[in-house]
């Protein structure tokens, strides 16, 4: 049948009173396809377990950070919720008189919960050792996980992208810096600059110039390729900024994590009192150490709650090679955390073999998995006690929070938290994937992949939208009698 404008607005306004969300969901997908569009749509009756829709659901299609929600489910899973990441603190040297004769070394984890306010923590617990100055260097342990800090599947265009941040055994502020810019105080002169936080780590060369008010804005901020010795990472900054313009911010992730741990443990030990004489070196903890204290992560489903609602990538990587390590044994790598995912998801009826994961977060175009694999671990994170509440409430609520906070919102204004789910999205790629509810009340999961190599990112999102409003429209015809 060929639809007509005139039919699709009519279909579209009438919703899927009748149970017709075929003839929905085709006529929001009909005018966009050509030969290049690839979807997969699947949605099935939590409450009576009946497949309502789907079409292609077993075509395998890039899910973009839809992959998170089977990073989500095995973290869950194979490390319980409330497992936690651990940072330690070693010496092999004396305490005399409150000073530390040697270096300390600090053993990373994997903990991706380490903030400022968290290192803040931890220095205050070494504080209570005794400790008020170290003669010798402070010594980052990232030997928990292998040195792959960026996978190699990530698009090499994301470079110094802060949601493009390295992973590391020993991480700090999920591996990122901010850059704060604003005008100086007369055209011509550099821009003030601010770093958050405050770090010897990261070193800024202020090439940058305040322009004339009404001047239009051209500030560009890079992280350079390479580290130059302890010292850190380059941040260049070039352009100009208008006399009367407004402060400027700009996320840059950084190029070594245990380096950059480490600068910032001497500040904030430093900050405390605690005096350091030597450098920030990386090593590993000699096996005659004795461990001062250890630190305790968030716990997992905390963790796993700020990947899913901020599609957190370094969180997620964080994540898979943390199930690595304990799975497997340390050190943690990815190959290992994706065969602790294989194991999990053979446990509830998806085989190995038929679907491809390289990595936690999605950021790759090399992962391929069907939306009836998908839907398959949304129905068993559902149905399983042990995880399922961690595992809803971590999903961004459309028109509320997190990647869903701006989406929805003519729809949330009369039905508040109608759906929970996780967003994906790349050059060519917009996925969604979750749960809602019915038209009467019946609680559903879904997953939509759509796959168009020639769609710029973020445009094809609405067509996504559409078609999980439609599912939620959706309502059971009633039988006479």
């Amino acid at each position: 049948m060929k639809l007509t404008p005139i039919s699709l607005v009519l279909m579209l306004c009438l919703g899927a009173q009748a149970g017709n969300l075929a003839k929905e969901v085709e006529a929001i997908l009909q005018p966009k396809k050509h030969g290049d569009l690839e979807y997969g749509v699947i949605v099935q009756s939590l409450d009576r377990g009946d497949v309502l829709y789907e079409a292609n659901p077993d075509i395998q299609l890039i899910p973009a950070s839809v992959n998170k929600v089977v990073t989500a489910y095995t973290a869950l899973k194979k490390l319980r919720p409330t497992a936690t990441f651990k940072t330690s603190v070693h010496v092999t040297g004396a305490i005399r008189d409150g000073m530390l004769l040697g270096d300390l070394f600090l053993k990373g984890g994997g903990d991706p919960s380490l903030v400022s306010e968290r290192m803040w923590m931890l220095v205050n617990d070494l504080h209570r050792s005794g400790i008020r100055s170290i003669s010798g260097n402070i010594v980052g342990d990232s030997s928990f996980y292998d040195l792959e800090r960026t996978p190699e599947t990530r698009p090499k265009y994301l470079k110094d992208q802060a949601y493009n941040a390295p992973v590391g055994a020993l991480s700090f502020n999920f591996n990122t810096t901010t850059v704060y810019l604003r005008p100086g105080e007369k055209p011509g002169e550099p821009p003030v600059i601010f770093i958050d936080p405050q770090n010897p780590y990261i070193d800024v060369v202020n090439q940058a110039k305040t322009g004339k008010a009404g001047t239009s804005n051209s500030i560009v901020a890079m992280r350079l390729d390479y580290v130059k010795g302890v010292l850190g990472d380059t941040v260049l900054l070039r352009g100009s900024i208008p006399l009367d313009g407004k402060e400027l911010r700009f996320y840059r992730n950084i190029v070594n994590p245990a380096l950059y741990t480490g600068h910032m443990f001497k500040t904030f030990l430093e900050s405390r009192g605690i005096k350091v004489t030597g450098e920030i070196v990386e090593g590993t903890v000699p096996v005659n150490a004795r461990r001062l204290l250890e630190f305790e992560s968030l716990p997992v489903w905390q963790v796993v709650w700020g990947m899913n609602k901020f599609s957190n990538n370094f969180v997620a990587d964080q994540l898979m090679k943390k199930i690595g390590a304990e799975v497997w044994g340390p050190p943690g790598t990815l190959q290992k955390g994706i065969s602790a995912v294989e194991e999990a998801l053979e446990d509830i009826g998806v085989k190995k073999g038929v679907y491809r994961l390289v990595d936690g977060s999605g950021l790759t175009r090399e992962t391929h998995i069907s939306a009836r694999q998908l839907l398959t671990v949304l129905r068993a994170a559902y149905k399983d006690f042990s995880i399922s509440a961690e595992f809803i409430s971590s999903l961004a609520i459309a028109g509320e929070d997190g990647s869903l906070k701006r989406r929805f919102s003519s729809t949330t204004q009369t039905d508040n938290a109608f759906l929970r789910a996780k967003t994906g999205t790349l050059d060519g790629v917009s996925s969604l994937a979750g749960y809602t509810t019915s038209a009467d009340g019946e609680k559903l999961a879904f997953v939509i992949l759509l796959n168009d190599k020639r769609m710029k990112y973020g445009s094809m999102i609405d067509w996504r939208d559409k078609i999980a409003e439609a599912v939620h429209r959706y309502q059971r015809e009633k039988k006479n009698g």
